[in-house]
């Protein structure tokens, strides 16, 4: 059974920025995300309920209310509401008023902000070593009050980077341990090529 490890995984810039204001604004361990209202207010937004559809709306004075439909259930719920909540978090305007190209980047943002939100890191890297196995997946899920796919996605992510981390180690250490190349090149052009050779795989590794 492999164990999901955290002592390799590097987060995101986007992951570290929503540990930083839930660590801020005391959301420490999943049960904080049952209030989902502080959450919001975290963000400088406000929930309504209504029976319509789920989405984002700016009022006069520019407060922001995110609009939650009262019949979806408790998982739906929880989802739908950290997807909206990037809008307010990192973008501005009316989706209406853009591009549709900028349109399709901020939904790409909204789904990365909600798998990062609604299973923060901190909290996950509290476990420090998860089974990777369905029955875990179904009991992590649980904790956060997200579908199981959801929680078994998020995962799945983090272990992926986990693993590309682990071979990018690897492959840095093994062009440390290799004697310099003689190809001609002067000693400064062989040390530019090995530093280029190592970017090239920080550079990877930072991609998934």
């Amino acid at each position: 059974m492999e164990l999901l490890n955290f002592e390799l995984y590097r987060p995101t810039a986007m992951e570290l920025w929503i540990q930083a204001k839930f660590k801020e604004g005391g959301i420490l361990v999943p049960g904080d995300l049952e209030d989902l209202d502080h959450i919001a207010s975290l963000f400088d937004a406000f929930i309504a309920y209504t029976e319509g559809e789920t989405k984002v709306l700016y009022d006069e004075d520019g407060d922001c209310l995110i609009f939650l439909n009262i019949h979806l259930d408790r998982y739906e719920q929880r989802l739908a509401f950290f997807h909206e909540l990037c809008h307010p978090a990192m973008h501005a305007g009316n989706q209406r008023e853009l591009p549709p190209s900028f349109v399709s980047l901020q939904e790409t943002q909204a789904g990365l902000f909600q798998l990062y939100s609604a299973m923060p890191v901190h909290m996950l890297q509290d476990a420090a070593a998860i089974p990777q196995q369905p029955s875990c997946y179904r009991q992590i899920a649980e904790a956060f009050g997200v579908p199981a796919a959801f929680a078994q996605a998020r995962l799945e992510r983090i272990s992926r980077r986990v693993n590309q981390e682990r071979r990018d180690r690897n492959m840095r250490a093994r062009l440390a341990a290799q004697p310099p190349c003689d190809q001609g090149y002067s000693e400064a052009t062989t040390k530019l090529l090995r530093q280029l050779q190592q970017q090239t795989y920080m550079k990877k590794g930072a991609t998934h």
